[in-house]
């Protein structure tokens, strides 16, 4: 019985450890480009739901895979991909432009290092709550709400474009056990976001 009672012990301090690790990666991680500090109010975080197979898209609109990133979306366009890069590393991102040349979709890719993504699978909601928490308290975003993407746990929040303060920007972050990923649109309405947003699906092999 001892023995078992200093298991149990030592499996939840490393599971604590591991959630410390995580959360203070993140918190240290510059997440991707053009991010505003505004958005709608916080709430809290709806159960996580079952991913849907189906998919509806915007007509026109042609399905982008990324097996390297593990994630497929409806773009309005083919997809250009380019690289941010500040001193915390490097960050992919796919994104179309609308005919003044301007971004208007946008999917960008942060992804956990193996050891990261076994520490993070066995989180809870309230670990996941956590990290997606420092990750709106980095990007100095003082208002956002909880939602789920494909099954997942996201925050989401709108601001204004860093280069033009006239055009919207809504943007979702959505947790996965390997990564970070920032679904974002500058300049469209609502209704086409969310149409952005419900086509986006994590592949098989990166699911939780």
């Amino acid at each position: 019985m001892e023995n078992q009672e200093t298991t149990r012990k030592k499996n939840r301090f490393d599971m604590k450890r591991s959630f410390r690790r995580i959360s203070a990666i993140i918190a240290t991680m510059a997440f991707t480009t053009g991010l505003a500090a505004c958005g709608s109010s916080q709430s809290t975080a709806p159960p996580a739901n079952k991913a849907t197979s189906s998919v509806t898209a915007p007509q026109g609109w042609k399905k982008f895979t990324s097996k390297n990133l593990g994630y497929s979306v409806y773009f309005p366009g083919v997809p250009e991909k380019d690289t941010y890069k500040d001193p915390t590393g490097a960050y992919a991102r796919y994104s179309t432009v609308n005919d003044k040349d301007h971004i208007n979709y946008a999917v960008s890719v942060t992804k956990f290092t193996r050891k990261q993504v076994e520490d993070s699978k066995g989180f809870n909601d309230a670990q996941k709550r956590k990290v997606l928490t420092n990750v709106a308290r980095l990007l100095q975003i003082d208002k956002y709400s909880f939602t789920t993407v494909d099954g997942h746990m996201a925050i989401s929040y709108t601001g204004h474009d860093s280069e033009d303060s006239s055009v919207i920007m809504r943007r979702e972050v959505v947790y996965s056990s390997t990564g970070l990923y920032g679904l974002e649109s500058f300049g469209t309405s609502s209704s086409k976001y969310k149409q952005f947003v419900d086509t986006f699906r994590l592949s098989e092999d990166t699911q939780e």
